[in-house]
């Protein structure tokens, strides 16, 4: 693994996602060589803890159109490995519980574009139970959506990647990108040097620190996302209840095998120093003091409001895990303008598996200078201008970015 036409760093859903593309794009012997690399296997850092929501409706049509692209993705991965992935198309319901959540919500719901359908209290306690009729004002249920396991749909990208020729290997760790005359020349990393004319930087927490070795500051830090799950409790939270949205109490909400899976923002969000991130995620601790009660404590009643039944139920787990989240909440994808062959696929903003399909395909086209299905200049890596990313500053704006965040 001396060289490569296309290195794709990271083997997260993100960076095999582009692989997938790729792969797909080029076929077997389709003239350039594609590789992944990673220090860790496949999908076990922040894509095997994530609540996975493929939720449609977004803030701005080139994301909402990078969800739909995954779903084409999830589709046509199923057809070519003939398997069902699991993905469960319960649907989403929004709730609003003040007049101002109802105006945005209708703002949200109507730029999609997908069949929505609106109801009261009631409508919603019939399709929801466990949320109550008298505290939720309106909602709007869009029943598309679903949510997935993202390490199944992660090991789809990469089985399919392999299938079209992609090399993938773990336990190689990437330490800089070395450029030649401003443009990439390769990887160094501690099994020696990759020669490669384009790298694809998807190392989502380490991406900035990685990014930094070839003087590239990206717009994003790692940010602390956390959700609990209950005990099981079919009786309150069966296995069809819909994904929920719930912006007035800052959470959101999944059936999980007969329990409910539920996130909360929090006022405070916990942003890291990427130049002090430890080689693997899985020791890093990254609660509360309290072990995740200082968030859980602040957020609950608002939650149980409009939830009741979670006064009944016992939580059984608690996850934590690290996203990537930028100072204006979207995502980093593409060229890097001021180094030539580089390009990104990084900053997930707790939207990495919802999006990564489209991601893959829209970076892929990029990399390969063919039109894309999304235009990329939204998130281009240089649109904030010149970025310190190991400043407190940084940090903190991408913290409150998270905070702040009302979508699923």
């Amino acid at each position: 693994m001396d060289r490569a036409d296309i290195v794709v760093v990271g083997a997260g859903i993100l960076g095999l996602a582009v692989a997938w593309a790729l792969g797909q794009a080029l076929g077997p012997g389709g003239g350039r060589s594609v590789l992944v690399v990673d220090r860790h296997p496949p999908s076990t850092q922040a894509t095997a803890r994530a609540a996975a929501l493929l939720t449609r409706a977004r803030g701005d049509a080139a994301t909402a159109a990078l969800v739909r692209d995954t779903y084409a993705a999830i589709a046509s991965l199923e057809q070519e490995l003939d398997e069902d992935l699991g993905l469960r198309q319960v649907g989403t319901l929004h709730v609003a519980a003040s007049p101002a959540r109802v105006e945005a919500m209708r703002a949200l719901a109507a730029d999609s574009g997908d069949p929505i359908e609106w109801l009261d209290g009631e409508g919603v306690a019939r399709l929801a139970p466990c949320l109550s009729a008298e505290t939720v004002g309106r909602a709007a249920f869009m029943p598309m959506d679903g949510f997935i396991d993202p390490v199944r749909l992660a090991d789809a990208y990469r089985r399919s990647a392999r299938r079209a020729g992609v090399r993938i290997g773990a336990g190689l760790s990437v330490q800089s990108i070395r450029l030649d005359r401003g443009r990439v020349a390769g990887l160094q990393t501690d099994w020696g040097f990759i020669a490669a004319p384009v790298v694809v930087n998807a190392a989502g927490a380490w991406a900035a620190g990685l990014a930094w070795t070839a003087r590239v500051g990206l717009p994003q830090a790692p940010v602390r996302s956390q959700y609990w799950i209950t005990e099981p409790r079919p009786d309150l939270f069966p296995r069809d209840l819909p994904v929920l949205v719930m912006p007035d109490a800052g959470a959101y909400a999944r059936p999980e095998l007969g329990a409910l899976l539920f996130g909360l923002r929090g006022r405070r969000s916990l942003a890291l120093d990427p130049a002090l991130l430890p080689a693997d995620t899985a020791g890093l601790d990254l609660r509360d003091s309290d072990g995740g009660l200082e968030t859980l404590e602040g957020g609950w009643q608002a939650l149980a409001r409009l939830c009741p039944p979670l006064l009944q139920a016992g939580i059984a787990h608690y996850v934590s895990g690290l996203s990537t989240y930028t100072a204006d909440g979207h995502f980093v994808l593409g060229p890097v303008d001021e180094v030539e062959g580089l390009f990104m696929a990084t900053g997930c903003c707790g939207a990495g598996i919802a999006a990564s399909g489209g991601i893959g395909r829209a970076v892929a086209a990029a990399v390969l200078g063919r039109p894309g299905p999304v235009h990329l200049a939204p998130f281009a890596p240089g649109r904030l201008g010149p970025v310190d990313p190991f400043s407190q500053a940084l940090r903190d704006a991408c913290a409150a970015a998270r905070s702040g965040k009302t979508a699923g």
